[in-house]
């Protein structure tokens, strides 16, 4: 498929590409307006990480404070569990407390409907870093957004003072070890002192005096830092401080705007998809090569769709509307025919179609029209005697017809119906017979085709459609040709397949294919027809103009 094709697939489906789009932009923004807002809060936190990493001894130095990320990481799950979401919830719950007292003393504070519970609390929280820095927030998201303001600053409160509290108790466990080693340091120089006794201070042993100078620097290092941890302790420092506190949840969702874009596109993206798989899946003939592929035979006319200018779609729209653009595809028809008739054999003419509601009768009509006015003795007769509808063409209505001149009830003469348009003439299907089948495929049909052969230079016989009734190829063997009328947007493959392997079975020639119901625009010949001109040559000013696309008649036969 070349660019243009998926164009004309494109408009030609543009309503089932509106109509998905529509659909799922309906259905993402009735589905935000349904949903409950969520309201978002932050608190930032800096997380001063040297200080936050330092321990309280030089061999308690975690791995963990070393990486920023895994830092962020590890706090993120602090702050995640089950724990930390129920000292929240406590604390929250005791702030409530304390302000329905407020509330009771005519003060204006917030305090929310209830209270989330833990889990619910944990599933509403989340911890991001700020890239390459060493902030992190925590986030809270909540349908109350003084309630999601609450509870990010009671998780950054609690957090801080859970780590805290942690880093006093690891420094009071270290202060204990550095004590206890102290402790032992002062037996160890308390022995080496009673040792020391045993000797004069000039002949102490060096080993004694290293000993005691080494036990000595040892108590003395311990000493100050034991006294720099009972600072520390003191302090309760960890280098974590908020920096940005929790202030009013913001709206996060439903987010009716983005949703109804993305929406928009993703329709957009649905409904061509969809529509390249319904053009894929029909399977009826839209463009000039298509028909010819289908049916395997030679286009020998095209006829647009008729612009009727009454109530009822039956006029011969040759004479109604000569100046139309379907007055000038049956012109063409008619010179591609007489160009297959050079030799003046052909003048038995069979128009059928696949199926009904293609138009077979209105270019029966058209077709012997516009061959009358070449000159030519012209008969359309109805062999349809199904559903005939040839008589609503006319103005004169006749009885008789073409069953009575069979059966033998009436003369050929007083059946035929002269139009009063030159030498065009036709024989309606007359009464309908219980046998239609049997009629047209017998002998008396034959005998009566051969006697107008002879008559008229042309007999146009309206036959049914092939493939509803066996009539058409009972009678296709008796014709000098058979024409195959096929419209646009009804016929469709496989319907022309068994056409023409039917008519194939039969000795009969097929002279080709006509396509009937053209559309002006659309996929049809890739723009062959838009625009279509037609010059009328003679006649006044206004005849002479150039024409678009008036449309071509339409049978339901």
């Amino acid at each position: 498929m070349e660019l243009r094709d998926y164009i004309n697939v494109i408009l030609a489906r543009k309503w089932v590409i509106i109509g998905v789009t529509a659909l799922v932009v309906f259905a993402a923004l009735l589905f935000s307006l349904l949903q409950d807002p969520v309201y978002e809060s932050r608190v930032m936190i800096l997380a001063d990480i040297n200080r936050a990493g330092e321990s309280a001894s030089d061999s308690l130095i975690s791995f963990a404070f070393n990486d920023p990320n895994l830092f962020i990481q590890t706090q993120a799950e602090i702050i995640g569990t089950r724990t930390m979401a129920q000292a929240v919830h406590d604390s929250l719950e005791y702030d409530y407390e304390e302000a329905r007292y407020e509330r009771e003393e005519g003060k204006e504070v917030y305090i929310p409907a209830s209270l989330p519970s833990p889990e619910e609390l944990r599933d509403s929280v989340k911890v991001e870093r700020a890239q390459n820095t060493n902030v992190f927030e925590i986030a809270v998201s909540n349908g109350d957004p003084l309630l999601a303001r609450d509870i990010a600053q009671a998780y950054a409160e609690e957090y801080i003072l859970n780590r805290q509290l942690s880093a006093i108790k690891q420094i009071s466990d270290a202060r204990k070890e550095v004590w206890n080693r102290i402790t032992e340091l002062e037996t160890q120089i308390a022995d080496i002192a009673q040792e020391a006794k045993q000797y004069t201070r000039e002949n102490i042993p060096p080993e004694l005096e290293a000993e005691a100078s080494q036990a000595v620097s040892l108590w003395a290092t311990l000493y100050e830092k034991y006294m720099s941890l009972r600072i520390a302790e003191a302090l309760q420092q960890r280098g974590l401080e908020i920096i940005e506190p929790a202030e009013t949840g913001v709206k996060v969702s439903p987010r009716t705007t983005r949703n109804g874009i993305l929406s928009l596109f993703l329709g957009l993206i649905l409904g061509v998809g969809l529509a390249f798989l319904v053009d894929y899946l029909d399977d009826t003939l839209k463009t000039r090569e298509d028909f010819e592929r289908a049916y395997g035979a030679s286009i020998i006319g095209e006829i647009a769709k008729a612009a009727f200018t009454g109530d009822e779609e039956r006029e011969v729209v040759y004479f109604t509307q000569p100046e139309s653009t379907a007055a000038e595809g049956y012109r063409n028809l008619r010179t591609n025919l007489q160009f297959i008739n050079l030799d003046g054999s052909t003048r038995l003419i069979m128009v059928t179609s696949s199926g009904p509601e293609e138009g077979k009768t209105s270019v029966s009509a058209n077709l012997g029209a516009a061959l009358s006015e070449m000159g030519n003795s012209v008969l359309v007769v109805e062999a349809d005697l199904r559903r005939p509808v040839l008589d609503k063409f006319l103005v004169e209505k006749r009885d008789k017809g073409l069953t009575s001149v069979i059966m033998g009830a009436a003369e050929l003469g007083e059946c035929i119906i002269d139009t009063g348009n030159g030498n065009f003439h036709v024989l309606t299907s007359g009464p309908k017979p219980p046998n239609p089948a049997e009629l047209v495929s017998s002998q008396a049909m034959q005998k009566l085709l051969q006697r107008l052969r002879e008559e008229y230079d042309y007999v146009i016989v309206d036959a049914p459609p092939v493939l509803a009734v066996s009539d058409a190829i009972a009678m296709a063997s008796m014709m000098d040709g058979v024409l195959v009328v096929a419209s646009h947007g009804i016929a469709n493959r496989d319907g022309a397949r068994r056409t023409m392997e039917l008519l194939s079975k039969v000795e009969t020639r097929v002279l080709g294919v006509v396509i009937n119901n053209v559309e002006m625009t659309g996929r049809y010949g890739y723009g062959y027809y838009a625009p279509y001109y037609y010059y009328s040559y003679g006649g006044d000013a206004e005849r002479g103009k150039r024409r678009l696309f008036a449309g071509g008649g339409k049978g339901r036969g």
